[in-house]
């Protein structure tokens, strides 16, 4: 499975021209565009043109009745891997309570180790290699253990918290005192007027928040953030790896964000190169760092998988919210560094994950890998998956822009208005009304939905199907979510679409409704294949054994009620035009019977087993009784 030690090598890609600064909205001009990619040398698009192609800012309003081509119902085995998929996520969560016997009964995988394992084994060999270990126990009051907590006073929050909200008000009303005029606004006279944001709300609301405060640290500050990242001990996320013994697969399910670090790596969202410059793909800078750190984590256990199984060894990455944009990024990672073979690696399977990747379709090209090798499940209204892909307005890209040089060039920002675009597979999540208020752009209803375009393929065809995802991902807009009151608190709205938890009860939810139709076509379709045997076998027994006299025979015709003679309930049988007794009780028997399948539906099934059980004797019976007669 190891390809001779050597990595990919990055793809020859042609000089960078530049971003382009248009931002048409037209979008017969940007299917032009992308028509013109197909001209390209470099597998149809190069990197340029194929950003042009993945960023292109094209707004299209969409009802329901026209986002519906885009939707397509996941089958019922493909809905029974995702709920197994929630309830493995929904474990990461309590890694320290994890049973392998029941790991074992419920899902059929064998526990192989976990974060929390790694950790004690670290502590383990630090104790045994420290010669004076057991004074500084004594003298620092023991090594910290894995599981504790360190809390901070909501009066050092509070007093930090303050710290940066007034230096980044000094910061911000200096730099947007020069900028007044770029986000004037236009009087009824044609003229612009200057927004005064020193005395705004807006400039207080932007200058007080922690995610400003990150986005304007020093360099150096964030450089010991990144690697404190990569630090075993201050792991983002706890993790835990199980074997499918049948299927020689190894899952990887890495938890959410739970942790101080978890957030320090959400907050660091400057763009930064991936894995190799020359790639052109930009990451989320925090996820990234966070995901090297976790990728020397899992590596060993990746690697004796691959000794274990050979060829056969699969490798399957799967997480919720931001252990499955890690899992996103190892998964590519060990594809660019040639660690493993692309067959050896399953579909990552994330849930409520946000977008941290400018130009991940075109990287999936590269790799070899399909589309759907990353599948994005997202509650419909869950937050988390719009905060880095839905539009930004100009006045915030400026801010970012002046805050971080970073920004400056990043193409998603420029000419697509917001920080990572999506990639991979969409698979929309519709919960029961009774649940949550349905999308305005799905089916009402519970419904488990995977996103395509009919006519995929050609890039027209990509334009439009990227124009429908940022509509989604626009509907509705963080800031409409976080404006109402009611979202905030443990039973508001942001908690309840994200939460693990309504994943896996709305997708098993899903996988019964749909199982419950399934078993109904199925019955449907058995009956449609029963009747017909029914209907031969009593025919041909009438006109076999008579009918008790009479010339010219004349057909009887015994319907189930309810139905038609167009039905399939509908029974012919061949008698004479005046039937014998023996005749009119076959006929009274038999419509007995039916009239009861038809009133216990239920029951029908068993009787008419029963009924094709004994069916020889029955017509060996009657034909003794008619020739007898």
């Amino acid at each position: 499975m190891v390809e001779d030690d050597t990595a990919i090598p990055p793809p020859s890609l042609p000089p960078r021209q530049g971003i382009p600064e248009s931002e048409s909205g037209n979008l017969e001009e940007e299917r032009a565009g992308a028509q013109s990619c197909l001209e390209c040398e470099v597998d149809g698009c190069s990197i340029e043109s194929s950003s042009m192609l993945e960023v292109s800012h094209v707004q299209v309003s969409h009802t329901r009745e026209s986002f519906s081509k885009f939707l397509q119902p996941v089958s019922l085995r493909e809905a029974r891997v995702i709920a197994r998929m929630s309830h493995l996520c929904n474990l990461a969560y309590r890694v320290g309570d994890i049973e392998p016997s029941n790991l074992l009964h419920t899902h059929g995988l064998e526990f192989i180790t976990s974060s929390l394992v790694k950790k004690e084994q670290a502590l383990s060999k630090e104790r045994a290699s420290s010669v004076s270990s057991n004074e500084n126990e004594e003298s620092d009051g023991g090594s910290p253990r894995i599981g504790q907590r360190f809390s901070i006073s909501p009066a050092s929050a509070y007093s930090v918290a303050s710290a940066v909200a007034s230096y980044l008000h000094s910061q911000t009303t200096s730099l947007l005192r020069h900028r007044k005029k770029r986000f004037g606004a236009v009087n009824g006279d044609g003229q612009e007027e200057a927004a005064d944001y020193e005395s705004s709300e807006m400039a207080t609301l932007i200058a007080s928040s922690p995610v400003t405060a990150v986005v304007a640290a020093k360099e150096g500050t964030k450089d010991a953030v990144a690697k404190d990242l990569q630090s075993l001990h201050n792991c983002p996320c706890e993790w835990y790896c199980c074997d499918d013994r049948k299927s020689s697969t190894r899952h990887f399910v890495i938890q959410g964000s739970e942790s101080l670090a978890s957030w320090q790596a959400n907050l660091l969202f400057e763009p930064t190169h991936f894995e190799d410059s020359s790639l052109g793909v930009f990451v989320h800078r925090g996820i990234y760092e966070a995901a090297k750190g976790l990728y020397e984590q899992l590596l060993p256990c990746v690697l004796e998988h691959l000794r274990l199984h050979g060829d056969q060894a699969r490798l399957c990455f799967t997480g919720h919210s931001l252990g499955g944009s890690l899992a996103t990024l190892v998964s590519l990672m060990l594809r660019i560094r040639g660690v493993v073979q692309r067959e050896a690696l399953l579909p990552v399977l994330t849930f409520g994950s946000p977008c941290i990747l400018c130009g991940g379709d075109y990287l999936l090209d590269k790799l070899g890998l399909p589309k759907d090798h990353i599948r994005s499940v997202m509650l419909h209204r869950d937050i988390v998956p719009r905060t880095f892909a839905c539009n930004y307005p100009d006045h915030v890209a400026e801010i970012l822009k002046r805050l971080n040089g970073n920004f400056r060039d990043h193409p998603c920002l420029n000419n697509q208005k917001l920080l990572y675009a999506p990639m991979g597979q969409f698979i929309l999540l519709q919960p029961s009304e009774d649940v949550a208020p349905p999308h305005p752009l799905l089916p009402p209803g519970l419904g488990l939905y995977v996103m395509r375009h009919p006519g995929e393929g050609n890039c027209s065809s990509k334009v439009e199907f990227r124009a429908a995802q940022r509509a989604f991902l626009n509907s509705p807009h963080p800031l409409e979510i976080l404006s109402d009151p009611g979202a905030y608190g443990s039973d508001g709205a942001i908690c309840r679409d994200h939460d693990p938890r309504s994943y896996m009860k709305c997708i098993t939810g899903a996988v019964r409704q749909e199982a419950k139709r399934s078993r109904r076509l199925k019955r449907q379709q058995r009956r449609g294949l029963w009747w017909p045997l029914i209907t031969a076998e009593l025919s041909s027994m009438f006109r076999d054994g008579g009918g008790g006299g009479g010339g010219g025979g004349q057909d009887r015709t015994f319907l189930v009620p309810g139905t038609t003679t167009a039905g399939r309930g509908a029974v012919v049988l061949s008698g004479s035009s005046a039937p014998g007794p023996s005749v009119v009780a076959a006929e009274r028997f038999y419509a007995g019977v039916v009239r009861g399948i038809h009133e216990h539906r239920r029951q029908g099934q068993v009787v008419l087993l029963f009924f094709f059980s004994v069916k020889l004797a029955l017509m060996q019976g009657f034909a003794a009784f008619f020739a007898w007669g």
